[in-house]
């Protein structure tokens, strides 16, 4: 798979507010996506004492670290959010979505447009993103299947829907048909929409959320053994990038407060390098890491 053109996606996200990733993850990590929804749900039923499957399965790198440590981490995702965001990347969350098939009359309609969290309404400009959304989409996104909706450019222009028609397609809106491995990535402001399903099977994603570190996690996000253990690794390799994705961001108070002279890029490129130079302290350390998990995958 070839890298993507950070800069050049940096660009078209910023015009449309969205953009698509192709093949991003492999066949067979996105059968193994399915199995882990499964399995997940199938203890969610049980813990929860019900055969009712419930929408969304999340503290998936709690759950499976060996998988969605490198999920979360991809290089294709995380470059672009660090290059929209900057050095200030957080997980918000990692979760399996699976919508049940609905009756056939319902083909075709949006479920409920909206903007996500820490959205509000558009300045008539680009704003960065506070959080930044990431779809998985884990069959492909036919008409029956319910393809994702957006309405390009309405993360940044003063567009607005009435609450009577936020069930109904819009006149700007663009329907986005992926396949398996794609990875639609967008900004939290862009109006959105999901389709109702009316194929014969769920409508599953792998649903990734990253946000600044200065909005802070939920209280229990990464309170679990994994994630603990992988916070205290980072650390002793000197990984400040996968801290921060895990919530610890040791450098916030000193690079939150810089005084904002001049252009963040070149803030942001010191502040890279500076992380560079901190992980190679450790470069030893770092390296047993990497071979035990290649080991243990």
């Amino acid at each position: 798979m070839n890298r993507p053109n950070v800069s050049r996606a940096g660009r078209a996200f910023r015009e449309d507010g969205y953009i698509v990733f192709r093949q991003v993850f492999s066949d067979r990590q996105i059968e193994l996506f399915r199995e882990l929804r499964d399995a997940a749900v199938r203890d969610w039923c049980f813990a929860n004492g019900t055969t009712d499957r419930p929408l969304v399965v999340g503290d998936l790198l709690e759950r499976y670290p060996r998988v969605m440590l490198g999920v979360v981490t991809h290089a294709t995702l995380l470059d672009f959010a660090e290059a929209i965001m900057g050095p200030f990347v957080q997980l918000d969350s990692l979760v399996l979505f699976g919508a049940q098939p609905e009756p056939p009359d319902r083909r075709g309609r949006p479920v409920c447009w909206h903007r996500d969290r820490f959205g509000f309404f558009p300045p008539g400009t680009y704003t960065r993103p506070l959080t930044l959304i990431c779809f998985a989409y884990l069959q492909p996104m036919t008409d029956e299947a319910g393809p994702l909706r957006v309405i390009p450019g309405s993360h940044r222009n003063r567009v607005g829907i009435a609450d009577d028609d936020v069930e109904h397609p819009h006149p700007e809106e663009q329907l986005i048909r992926t396949h398996p491995g794609d990875v639609v990535a967008i900004h939290h402001n862009l109006l959105h929409s999901g389709t109702h399903n009316v194929s014969a099977a769920e409508r599953q994603f792998l649903g990734i959320s990253y946000t600044l570190t200065c909005l802070g996690t939920r209280d229990d996000t990464f309170d679990g053994p994994n994630c603990r253990a992988l916070a205290e690794t980072a650390r002793r390799t000197h990984d400040r990038r996968l801290l921060r994705l895990l919530g610890h961001d040791d450098t916030i108070s000193e690079r939150q407060n810089t005084g904002f002279t001049a252009p963040d890029e070149i803030a942001w490129s010191a502040w890279r390098a500076e992380d560079d130079a901190h992980a190679k302290e450790a470069s030893n350390e770092r390296a047993a890491v990497d071979h035990a998990r290649r080991m243990l995958k």
